[in-house]
Protein backbone atom coordinates (compact mmCIF):
# COMPACT_ATOMS: atom_id res chain seq x y z
CA UNK A 1 0.00 0.00 0.00
CA UNK A 2 1.56 3.84 -0.74
CA UNK A 3 1.21 6.62 1.60
CA UNK A 4 -0.98 8.07 -0.52
CA UNK A 5 -3.53 5.28 -0.95
CA UNK A 6 -3.51 4.93 3.00
CA UNK A 7 -4.09 9.01 3.53
CA UNK A 8 -6.93 8.74 0.91
CA UNK A 9 -8.86 5.42 1.55
CA UNK A 10 -8.01 5.48 5.40
CA UNK A 11 -7.40 8.87 6.88
CA UNK A 12 -7.33 10.29 8.94
CA UNK A 13 -4.97 8.41 10.22
CA UNK A 14 -1.70 8.84 12.83
CA UNK A 15 1.86 8.28 11.14
CA UNK A 16 2.37 5.53 13.23
CA UNK A 17 -0.74 4.01 11.68
CA UNK A 18 0.65 4.44 8.54
CA UNK A 19 4.15 3.35 8.66
CA UNK A 20 2.41 0.20 9.99
CA UNK A 21 0.25 0.00 6.55
CA UNK A 22 2.87 0.64 4.46
CA UNK A 23 5.91 -1.32 6.52
CA UNK A 24 8.10 1.83 6.23
CA UNK A 25 9.61 4.41 9.24
CA UNK A 26 7.64 7.35 10.70
CA UNK A 27 10.34 9.32 8.92
CA UNK A 28 9.98 7.82 5.36
CA UNK A 29 6.07 8.13 5.58
CA UNK A 30 6.57 12.46 6.74
CA UNK A 31 8.97 12.70 3.75
CA UNK A 32 6.77 10.98 1.64
CA UNK A 33 3.67 13.47 2.74
CA UNK A 34 5.73 16.14 1.86
CA UNK A 35 6.73 14.69 -1.40
CA UNK A 36 3.61 14.34 -2.20
CA UNK A 37 2.42 18.18 -0.69
CA UNK A 38 5.30 19.25 -3.31
CA UNK A 39 3.06 17.62 -6.01
CA UNK A 40 0.21 19.27 -5.39
CA UNK A 41 -1.98 16.90 -3.02
CA UNK A 42 -3.84 18.35 -1.14
CA UNK A 43 -2.68 16.37 2.41
CA UNK A 44 -3.70 18.24 5.73
CA UNK A 45 -2.86 16.95 9.64
CA UNK A 46 -4.52 17.64 12.77
CA UNK A 47 -4.92 16.15 16.10
CA UNK A 48 -6.20 12.97 14.66
CA UNK A 49 -3.83 12.52 11.73
CA UNK A 50 -3.05 13.28 8.42
CA UNK A 51 -6.18 13.12 5.35
CA UNK A 52 -7.19 13.70 2.30
CA UNK A 53 -9.45 17.20 1.53
CA UNK A 54 -11.11 18.48 -1.47
CA UNK A 55 -12.24 21.26 0.73
CA UNK A 56 -10.67 24.53 -0.23
CA UNK A 57 -11.88 25.88 2.65
CA UNK A 58 -10.06 23.28 4.62
CA UNK A 59 -6.74 23.34 2.99
CA UNK A 60 -6.75 27.31 3.70
CA UNK A 61 -7.23 26.97 7.22
CA UNK A 62 -4.25 24.49 7.31
CA UNK A 63 -2.52 26.66 5.24
CA UNK A 64 -2.44 29.34 7.53
CA UNK A 65 -1.58 27.18 9.82
CA UNK A 66 1.07 25.80 8.94
CA UNK A 67 2.22 29.42 7.77
CA UNK A 68 2.12 30.55 11.54
CA UNK A 69 3.90 27.91 12.91
CA UNK A 70 6.41 28.60 10.16
CA UNK A 71 7.09 32.30 11.39
CA UNK A 72 6.87 31.25 14.95
CA UNK A 73 9.73 28.77 14.16
CA UNK A 74 11.79 31.20 12.05
CA UNK A 75 11.46 33.80 15.40
CA UNK A 76 12.71 31.12 17.84
CA UNK A 77 15.50 30.58 15.34
CA UNK A 78 16.36 33.88 15.35
CA UNK A 79 16.29 34.75 18.84
CA UNK A 80 18.48 31.43 19.73
CA UNK A 81 20.93 32.56 16.77
CA UNK A 82 21.51 36.12 18.99
CA UNK A 83 21.63 34.02 21.83
CA UNK A 84 24.50 31.92 20.30
CA UNK A 85 26.29 35.05 19.33
CA UNK A 86 26.06 36.35 22.83
CA UNK A 87 26.99 32.94 24.33
CA UNK A 88 30.26 33.27 21.73
CA UNK A 89 31.35 36.58 22.81
CA UNK A 90 31.49 35.84 26.87
CA UNK A 91 33.28 32.37 25.81
CA UNK A 92 36.04 35.14 24.01
CA UNK A 93 36.26 37.56 26.57
CA UNK A 94 39.37 37.16 28.53
CA UNK A 95 39.45 39.05 31.59
CA UNK A 96 42.86 37.97 32.90
CA UNK A 97 45.22 36.66 30.05
CA UNK A 98 48.50 34.95 30.17
CA UNK A 99 51.50 37.00 30.63
CA UNK A 100 54.52 35.39 29.55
Amino acid sequence: MTVLTAIKGWGPLPIAEIAALCSLSRRDVEAEVEELRLAGEPIVGDGRGLRYVEDPSELEKYVQARRRRMLSEWKGTVSLKRTLRRMREREALVLWPDVA
